[in-house]
């Protein structure tokens, strides 16, 4: 039967977008568990922009459009859209949700930081989740922490070295802990569903939720992120791959060229954006000259800054350089192309799959 199709299964074998396409019926008939009340779904915020909300919002599923919109309605509490303000809001909130999406890092240094109502953050999620059938990290915030959880290096305040104390449901940064414990399960015996991004892509939350309900168990990787979504690595994908592979590299964004020299992360980056593409399948990133940044992976924000610089320089190599690399015999750096051509040259022939390696170190 198509309702009992694994949606995500079928990502990795039809063409991004095309099983929204395909399979909007059954979609739509998932969805409508929540809508017609069997089901009851919380969205919650902590410390966020709200741009994952928005990126949700905005995007355009015309064969859902009906369905899409009773489900957004049906919600029983999401404060950027819904219709009541104040203690009726809350009140409208359900306090066993079979599905919880938590948008937004939660801070736990200073729990004020992020208060809903006269309680904070940390108390509504803590006092949610274990209700919940599934639970669904929406965006880098609530999976690791994301941008609140920046390193604060100066000290500012004379406060500790993640100014608010933000983390995510259950990691912080790449370590699993976080608010909820390294060992937390949902009703489904799942842990927190990570759907990391800077936002994540529309898609992901939709065909994530229209898994779950109509009954199958998404396949995570080792961050908790649905592997169809996150095994494919943006550097073997990108359309500049084919300059990356001739040693041809721009020196600033805008530049024909492969974009590793203006500080590209896509070899240290697992997501399907280049296929799927943004914006009603429009583009993408780095199709319109922009690098790399590495938002959909843990500890994005510090791991990957700064944004412009080569990666060979920044702190995922550790303290090793390309021109460090270069003088340990690396042979394509002292032809000044970098450490990437020459573990290419020296026969790996692919960056580190984040997915079946072990975790680095973290950069002091």
């Amino acid at each position: 039967m198509a309702t009992r199709r694994n949606f995500l299964r079928l990502v990795g074998t039809t063409a991004a977008g095309g099983v929204i396409t395909q399979y909007s019926s059954d979609i739509a008939r998932a969805l409508q568990q929540a809508t017609d009340g069997p089901k009851e779904v919380v969205w919650f915020q902590g410390q966020s922009c709200t741009g994952c909300t928005i990126s949700t919002l905005q995007a355009e599923y015309p064969t859902l459009e009906e369905a899409l919109s009773a489900f957004r309605l049906a919600v029983t509490f999401h404060p950027t859209i819904m219709a009541e303000a104040g203690q009726p809001a809350i009140d409208s909130m359900s306090t066993d949700p079979d599905i919880l999406i938590v948008e937004g890092s939660i801070p736990t240094d200073i729990p004020e930081a992020a208060t809903i109502g006269h309680r904070t953050a940390e108390e509504w999620v803590t006092e949610l989740a274990p209700n919940a059938d599934l639970v669904v990290a929406v965006g880098n915030c609530a999976c690791f922490g994301g941008w609140p959880a920046a390193e604060n290096r100066r000290r500012v305040h004379g406060l500790g070295p993640n100014v608010t104390g933000a983390q995510g449901l259950q990691f912080e940064h790449r370590e699993k802990g976080g608010v909820l414990g390294g060992e937390f399960a949902s009703g489904l015996d799942l842990p927190v569903v990570n759907l990391s991004g800077c936002p994540p892509n529309p898609d992901y939350v939709l065909l994530t939720l229209a898994t779950v309900l109509n009954g199958h168990v998404p396949e995570l990787d080792r961050y908790q992120r649905p592997k169809p979504f996150y095994e494919p690595l943006v550097h073997d994908n990108c359309m500049h791959r084919g300059e990356f592979d001739r040693g041809e590299f721009a020196e600033k964004p805008g530049d024909p060229g492969c974009l590793i020299k203006t500080g590209c992360k896509g070899p240290y980056t697992n997501c399907d954006d280049q296929e799927r593409l943004w914006n009603d399948g429009t583009s993408v990133c780095l199709n319109v000259s922009a690098p790399c940044i590495g938002c959909m992976e843990p500890a994005f924000w510090d791991r990957f800054s700064p944004f412009r610089e080569e990666i060979e320089d920044s702190p995922v190599l550790g303290n090793v350089s390309a021109t460090q690399a270069g003088a340990a015999g690396v042979v394509a750096a002292a032809a000044g192309i970098g450490a990437h051509m020459g573990r290419k040259a020296m026969g790996y022939g692919k960056f580190e799959d984040e997915n079946s390696a072990e975790p680095e170190e973290e950069a002091d």
